[in-house]
Parts: C-alpha cells; sequence; structure tokens
C-alpha cells in the first residue's frame, strides 16, 4: 500500500517586512488555514523561514521541503500568496517547474481558483511574479534613496550600527562602554602597534565586542578602517557622504 503524501504548508517572511503589517507569519498560516478548511484539506506540517529574503535561494525550511517533496514525502504545498516563495520571477518559475515535475500540487491561497493546468490561470500567476519582482525593486530603490538622503544629512544610513554608538528610540547616540574601546584601539594604532597586537591588548584587558565575544584582527581593522567617521563624523553610504560633529569619539 502506497504511503499517504502529507500536505505542507510554506510561510516565509523578510527582516523588512517583519516591521509591516501584513506579513508576519502567524497571518500567513491564518490565511493558509483557512483556505485548507474550504479546500477540505489538512495541512499536516509547516515549513517557516524568517528573516529571509524573496530572492535568497538559500532558505533553509524552503530547501529542506524541495528534498522532502523529491522523496516522495510531501504531495501538496499551500502558500498564502506568490510572493512568499520568492519576488524573482524566474526563481518561482524554476522551483514550481520542479515540483511539477515531481508530481507536486501547489495551491495558492490568495488565488483560490488557480489552476496549474489551464493555461490563462499560468499567465495570470506569470504576471504577478513578474509584478512581486518590480515590487521589489521599487522597495530596495526607495531604501536606497531614503539612505542616501540619511547620509547626506550626516545620520548612520541605517542597518547595524558602526561600533561605538547606539539607538536610543530614533536617535543614534554614542555608546560610553564602546567608546571607550574606540579610543583605546586608536590610542594603541598611535603607539605604532600592529592589528594583531592590539587584538592581544584588548582581549588581555578584559574587553569584549558588542556580541559578547573575543576581539579578532578583523574587527579591530574594521573600526580602524572607520577613521572619518570617528575623528571627523564623516558618514558615508556608497558614494554620498555627510558630516555630523555629533558623531566624533576621537
Amino acid at each position: 500500500m502506497e504511503k499517504k503524501k502529507l500536505v505542507a504548508a510554506y510561510c516565509r517572511v523578510s527582516t523588512l517586512e517583519q516591521k509591516k503589517k501584513g506579513y508576519g507569519i502567524d497571518i500567513q498560516k491564518r490565511d493558509i488555514e483557512k483556505y485548507a478548511e474550504n479546500q477540505s484539506l489538512l495541512v499536516d506540517s509547516f515549513y517557516l523561514d524568517e528573516a529571509k529574503s524573496g530572492v535568497s535561494e538559500r532558505r533553509t525550511a524552503l530547501n529542506k521541503l524541495v528534498r522532502n517533496c523529491k522523496s516522495g514525502e510531501v504531495g501538496t504545498i499551500i502558500v498564502s500568496s506568490l510572493d512568499r516563495l520568492s519576488r524573482d520571477l524566474r526563481f518561482t518559475e524554476n522551483l514550481l517547474h520542479d515540483l511539477n515535475k515531481v508530481g507536486v500540487t501547489v495551491f495558492i491561497a490568495d488565488m483560490p481558483n488557480y489552476d496549474g493546468n489551464d493555461r490563462k490561470d499560468v499567465l495570470i500567476r506569470q504576471i504577478k511574479e513578474a509584478i512581486a519582482e518590480e515590487n521589489r525593486k521599487e522597495i530596495i530603490e526607495r531604501l536606497k534613496k531614503g539612505r542616501e538622503e540619511r547620509a547626506r544629512k550626516g545620520c548612520i544610513a541605517g542597518g547595524t550600527l558602526p561600533y561605538g554608538y547606539m539607538r536610543q528610540g530614533k536617535e543614534i547616540k554614542k555608546n560610553p562602554k564602546e567608546v571607550e574601546i574606540v579610543k583605546a584601539i586608536y590610542s594603541l594604532s598611535k603607539q605604532h602597534k600592529t592589528d594583531s597586537e592590539i587584538t592581544d591588548r584588548l582581549n588581555g584587558r578584559g574587553y569584549y565586542r558588542r556580541n559578547g565575544k573575543h576581539w579578532t584582527q578583523r574587527q579591530v581593522s574594521a573600526v580602524l578602517s572607520r577613521e572619518n567617521l570617528y575623528r571627523k563624523g564623516i558618514v558615508k553610504y556608497g558614494e554620498i557622504s555627510g558630516e555630523n560633529a555629533d558623531l566624533i569619539i576621537i
């Protein structure tokens, strides 16, 4: 007797999307479960990728799901929307093609009448994939322009803050503990100590990095590479730069 194949659901949310309403894992789960109930399906397992880009092919849960499909364990996949699979048209089409070859049926909750064997439905699906890819490009472009404008105003553009600074609400302030270490690094560098020697001195003094780990030569080099920021308050993002005297540390 052939073993019954499982019904799996896939959810994905990126770091950026986690900050916006309407993209959360819980919301996707709810949409999928409602769709499954309407289709008289029971979801056996959820595969979740959190803080994963819609164009990255290095997704632990998705890759595991594909392996389980190819092994014959999973026979049906439900997603809340196409862009949860990917925001890259090529990747989505290749993925759906591979799943179809191994006999896996894909259901899309926000396309309840979608039939993968209907040419018109496939065309609509491909149009939606192209729109998702274009939306991603627009988001990236808006984010880039916003960060450039912040840099022009002398504000750190975004992402992980350089060592020596911390966030207080919406403001970026100097972190006293980290400032002490930044000053120690530049003081040792002024004494013509090598990056390796500075690393040994920091660890010998019991100084730790932001993540609580010991200093490495690479991290010391990263601090020394930001001399214009620490000495002059110069902020850069790509080719754009600005100045902010409040960011000067040494």
